[in-house]
């Protein structure tokens, strides 16, 4: 058994991480790639383009504050819901990234899933 994530999860414990068994460049590329920025940006909140940066950020910290916030965290835990965010910024780094992936990373990753 292994974790497509890309950081352990606690349970089932002692679960090693996929990306940890790559054996080329190529693989561990393709694992970032396909596995696990495509799960960070499965589903995001996202603003129009040209959006003000200072209302970008609100609604940045607004949903952090959301997140953390003990109401919101027990209705979760309830309703067996697990929080684990990604950040918006972290969001625009993995979106940055996936526009500097090489051609040729795109055109095998295509190949693996088709």
């Amino acid at each position: 058994m292994l974790q497509a994530l890309p950081k352990p999860h606690p349970d089932p414990p002692k679960v090693p991480l996929a990306i940890n068994y790559a054996k080329t460049e190529e693989a561990r590329q393709l694992i970032q790639v396909g596995i696990h920025d495509a799960a960070d940006i499965a589903r995001p909140f996202v603003m129009t383009p040209g959006t003000p940066q200072d209302r970008v950020q609100l609604m940045r910290s607004a949903f952090v504050a959301t997140l953390k916030d003990p109401a919101f965290l027990s209705e979760a835990e309830k309703s067996k819901l697990e929080v684990d965010p990604v950040t918006g910024e972290a969001l625009e780094k993995i979106v940055i990234a996936l526009y500097k992936t090489s051609p040729a990373i795109l055109a095998r990753l295509k190949e693996v899933l088709d």
